[in-house]
Order: C-alpha cells, then structure tokens, then sequence
C-alpha cells in the first residue's frame, strides 16, 4: 500500500525491540513476556475512561463492582454527569491530559461513559493501543533488525523508499531533513519518493489481550495432545490431527507465537518437516503475502525474539515430491481428478527464494502461504 509522507508516527520493530515515534527518536525498550511497556502517547489508556496500571490523568468514583480513577470527571452508577466543563468536551482532569498527544481539543475525551473504572479483573494484558505507522524498514537480512542513522544525537530508522508505482528503490531510504529528522519527499536529485505501509490484516489480532490466544491455545494443545491422537503434517507443512488440520487462525498464532517462544512441547517441534514458518502462514491471509517486516512487526506484537539468523530454507527441499490431488478441467469440459506437484505448479511469490537468516524465515511462511492457498482453492478433500 502506498501512501505519502504526512503521517506522525512509525513503530519500529526488531525481534528484539519496538520503538513508537512521534516524528524524532527511537525509544527502545527490550520485549518481556511479563511486561509490554510500550504504548502510543496518543492512543493511552483506554479502560472505559479508567485508569489502569498505565493511567495518568482525572479521578472519578468508578462503579460499584470497579471502582477505580478516570479521566473523565466524577461518575457512579447513576449517571452523574462531569462536574467540570472547560472548553469542548472537556471532563474534569482533562486539564492534566499529556501535552505530547496529537488528539485535538474538539475530539474531548477518550473513552465510554464516566466513572468506568479500570478494567475487569482477569482482563489480560492489552495489546491494542499500540498502533502506529508501519513502514517497510530497510533490514539486516540475517537478523531482520532495522538498519539506523544518526541525525543531531538521535537514532532513526531507515525507510525504505518507493517509487510513484509503489515498487522499491533498490539500497535506497527515504532522506531525512537534516535539521528535524523528519522524512522529506524526495532525493536530492528531485525523484519523489514514498512510503509503503505493512498490512497485517488477519495478523492485527496479535493485538488482542493475552487471554484470547491463550484461550485459541489451550484449544489446539488438547486436540494435539489428547489421548490417541495421531500428529502429522500436510503439504504446506501445517499440522494435522487425525486426519484433520488445525486451520483456526487464532490457534496456529497461538501455536507459533508458542514455538517463537521456545514453549512449544518437544513431541509438536521434533515432528519431521516441522517448521514455526507453517503456523505463521496458517495464521495469515491466504490471499495475502508475508515479508519480513510482517514477521518482525508482528513478532513486536507476540512479544517474541527468536534468533533468525541461522535459519535456512530450501524451497526444492522442502516441497519437491509433495502432490495434491486437484480438479482438472478436461478439453471436452469435464473435470477430472489428477495429481499435481507443487514446487512446479504454484505460482510462488518470488522465482529466486531466500535462503538464510530472517529473511529465509519469512520467504519460508509466504511459500507455506501460496501452498495453503493453493490447496485450498484446489484440492479435492
């Protein structure tokens, strides 16, 4: 997707780190899965008005079953109204509001009715005000982390610029104003340039609270671990329990954000031809693709920072010999059940694969992705 250079805001993410930027420096804070300490200044809580373990502003009486502090004036469970007007839209303690937001004045205050409280007990850690502008980064190929630049004593990401059609400019980033580190427009030679935004579509739901994967794996760890069950692996390398594949979106993210982590049971990982590539493009789009600043924003999202760099792929490898039974439309017009391969029937991506480092593991997903596709549009079940 190709848009132009207005926008404030880029998250930056590494396997290691994810950095939100108002227009100047990275703020780089290491990922745990205990702690995801990272929020927009301009998307902060948003606990129905609350104010949570991240809430900085107003106090309100919160309800009877939650009390808790709020931005938006005095509430309770009777519907008192804010106390205190200033301005448009204004609740009481809004005055205190963080001065760096980019929310205007008119657009009042976040949130639903008063005095909602923090959030519910057992709610899960929120992952969903982490937003920002996503662009392609240009990236270290092995390690998938985005290469920087220094402007007046602070770091920046390298956008990787495109052109008016939307393709990349070979080894070339977006320039920054020298003197505000702001991306310009174009090069010194006059060429526009552009951004391209990454598109995480299915993926967003990295962004859930914790207790919805967790939930999805629960799910896929009893089918895969219930008694009697036979574990295989189909063609595009996902996994399949007697018989039937795990397909669910949300439990192969589950799956694969556990792999990332290291927590994916031994007698899952040790199967042959198991690959965390799989799970990952189980999860996505099948209509879509993936690259590597898919995996690397997303790994941000699930908290995860797998090494990569001494990954190797082989597509020939991995699906030479592998054949799926398909319809196949006849000269006299009927169809007829054949058997095709598919290293060399699919239509892949790329013709010359990457090998090695992250950039092998996300060639790795977006093939398993073009072969779930193909199956599923193709394949006599």
């Amino acid at each position: 997707m190709k848009t132009s250079i207005h926008l404030k805001r880029i998250v930056v993410a590494t396997g290691f780190a994810l950095a939100i930027m108002a227009g100047a420096p990275i703020a780089s804070h290491h990922l745990g899965f205990n702690g995801y300490d990272m929020i927009s200044q301009a998307h902060a809580v948003d606990d129905g008005g609350g104010k949570g373990k991240m809430g900085t502003s107003g106090k309100g009486s919160g309800s009877k079953q939650d009390k808790g502090t709020g931005d938006h004036g005095t509430g309770s469970d009777h519907g008192k109204k804010d106390t205190k007007v200033t301005g448009s839209f204004m609740g009481q303690g809004d005055e205190k509001r963080d001065v760096t937001s980019d929310r205007p004045d008119y657009a009042g205050v976040k949130g639903g009715k008063s005095g909602g409280g923090t959030k519910p007990s057992g709610a899960g850690t929120k992952k969903g005000d982490l937003f920002g502008d996503m662009f392609i980064l240009v990236r270290n190929p092995a390690t998938g982390a985005a290469l920087t630049e220094t402007i007046n004593g602070v770091v920046y990401p390298l956008v990787q610029a495109f052109d008016k059609d939307g393709n990349p400019i070979p080894g070339q980033s977006i320039p920054r104003d020298p003197a505000t580190g702001d991306l310009l427009t174009q090069l010194p030679d006059g060429t526009k340039v552009f951004t391209s935004e990454v598109e995480l579509s299915r993926l967003n739901v990295a962004r859930a609270p914790t207790k919805v994967l967790t939930h999805s794996y629960d799910e896929a760890i009893s089918k895969l671990t219930a008694a009697g069950a036979v574990v295989t692996l189909d063609a595009a390398g996902r996994l399949v329990v007697n018989g039937t594949a795990i397909d669910s979106p949300l439990e192969n993210l589950a799956l694969y954000a556990a792999a990332m982590a290291g927590t994916l049971p031994a007698s899952i990982t040790s199967l042959p031809g198991f690959s965390a590539a799989s799970l990952l493009a189980a999860s996505a789009d099948k209509t879509k693709t993936v690259n590597l600043d898919t995996v690397m924003y997303l790994d941000a999202f699930l908290k995860v920072s797998p090494n990569l760099s001494t990954f190797t792929y082989d597509r020939t490898a991995v699906y030479s010999g592998k054949t799926v039974d398909v319809l196949v439309k006849q000269a006299d017009g009927t169809f007829k059940v054949e058997t095709v391969n598919l290293l060399s029937t699919i239509t892949w991506t790329t013709s010359t694969p990457a090998t090695t480092g992250a950039t092998g593991f996300a060639q790795a997903v977006d093939d398993a992705l073009q072969v779930i596709e193909f199956v599923h549009d193709n394949a006599v079940r």
